[in-house]
Parts: structure tokens; sequence; C-alpha cells
């Protein structure tokens, strides 16, 4: 992740377009009809990149000063003045040199955050990408151009997945705390099969490590075609020529998508 410079020319049009596009998909006005956002000196990607950095380090359980920041991105001399225009921008603090969200500053890491890792889960489950390089370059420019409700329209046809392919927390949306609001997921767990129905592993999800090396055991890798025998009294699954009883429980860890 790498955060350079652009003109200011360029940092006032692309935040001109962003900006207006947003209010219109809102059904807002134009920015010339209301106040506008703060202007940066630099690209909004910029401080975008910046932002996603601060937060993963935050999120580690760690804290991250200006120097850090500097030796994460060699390659540019001006962080100093980045931080300055985010910290106008009521997006950061710097206090003895340790940096820090502002409330406004982490709700824009988290959309930027939860934008790319369902962008990976789409990339790598729906679209089924397997290089993890073509992966990350795509979802981090998808990041910065998904309107946050195609992001959860995206969370929503995912099933409201909670990590990302590297087993990294999805923030949650708005999407997720309704339930309400719902769609054909195109990722389902196994549990949600029917009988006679068949699906295809994409990922399993589960941090009990004694769980995911019986479901290795049993054959439920990515890729792996598993159909339901029958539902009650038990789940009862065939993976190739194999006949397995499955928990219910351990079941939901399986995420499929469904193919007949």
């Amino acid at each position: 992740m790498s955060v350079g410079s652009g003109s200011t020319s360029e940092s006032k049009e692309v935040n001109e377009v962003a900006w207006n596009n947003r209010r219109r998909w809102r059904g807002g006005k134009p920015s010339e009809e209301i106040s506008k956002p703060v202007e940066f000196h630099y690209r909004k990607k910029d401080v975008d990149e910046l932002l996603e950095l601060i937060y993963m380090v935050k999120e580690s359980g760690g804290e991250i000063t200006v120097e850090e920041l500097k030796k994460k991105n060699e390659d540019v001399s001006d962080v100093d003045e980045l931080l300055e225009e985010m910290a106008s921008a009521g997006l950061v603090t710097t206090r003895n040199g340790v940096v820090s969200f502002s409330e406004n500053g982490t709700r824009e890491a988290v959309k930027l955050i939860r934008a790319h890792r369902l962008a990976e889960r789409l990339l790598t489950d729906v679209l089924l990408i397997a290089r993890d390089g073509d992966v990350e370059s795509q979802a981090c420019e998808m990041e910065h151009i998904l309107n946050p409700e195609i992001v959860d329209s995206i969370c929503t046809i995912l099933g409201h997945p909670s990590s990302c392919p590297h087993g990294k927390e999805i923030p949650d949306g708005p999407c997720c705390k309704d339930k309400k609001r719902t769609a054909a997921p195109a990722v389902l767990s196994l549990d949600q099969l029917q009988t006679g129905e068949s699906g295809r592993v994409l990922y399993v999800e589960t941090t009990n490590h004694s769980r995911l090396d019986k479901l290795t055991t049993f054959g439920m890798l990515p890729g792996t075609v598993i159909r339901v025998h029958q539902r009650q009294p038990s789940l009862v699954v065939l993976v190739g020529e194999t006949q397995l009883a499955i928990d219910h429980e351990i079941a939901q860890n399986v995420h499929v998508v469904k193919i007949g």
C-alpha cells in the first residue's frame, strides 16, 4: 500500500466529481448548491490509503507513530503534510508523535475497510478469481469507487460474511443489523442447502482449529462438491463416495455456492 501526492487541480476535480456523484445517488443536489467537503491538496485516494494503513495497525492492537508511517511509506516524502491536511479535515489527531483517529476518521476508515474486504469476498467467492495478487489489486481499486449502498448490497448477496478471505474481520454495516433486508444470497452455509441440493465449498470459517482439522479430514476443502443426502434427524452429506453425518453447528461454518 503506497501513498503519493497528486496535483492540487486534480485532487479538487476528483473530490468534486466524487461528491456530486454521491449526492446524486442519494437524491441530493450537486455541490454548487450545498456546502462542499474539505478540499485536499492530495488525491482522495492517497488519504484513503493512509486511513486504511492506520486502521490495520490499530486493528492488531498497536499504536502507530508518524515515524512508523514514514517507514511504511519510504517512497513518500510528504507524509507530514498529508497528515496535517487530514488533521485539518478532522480525520486524525497527532499527539506526542502518535497518530489517532477522530470519530470521523474512524467512520471513514471503517467504510474503506468494509468495502475492500467485501470486494475481496466477491472476487474470490463469486467471480472465482484465485490469484491473491489479482484479488488484492482489484479490491484496492473497488474500495474507492463503491457507494455505501452498493457495498451493503454486495454484503447482502454474499450472506453478510464476517471475515475476508484472509480471516480479517469485516465490519458490520446497516444491512447486517437490519435483518429485514434480505436477498437471495450467492453464498450459503452448508446447513441452508435442502435435501438433494449440491454446493461447491468456497471457504470454511471457524477459529476452532480442531473443528477445522476435522472438516479438512472429511475432505471439505475449497472446490469440493457436497450433496445433502438428508437433513433430519441429522444432517447427512455426500462428499464424493463418502457419506458423512455432520452437526448443524459445524455445517454453519462451511460456506458454499449452490450448483444444483
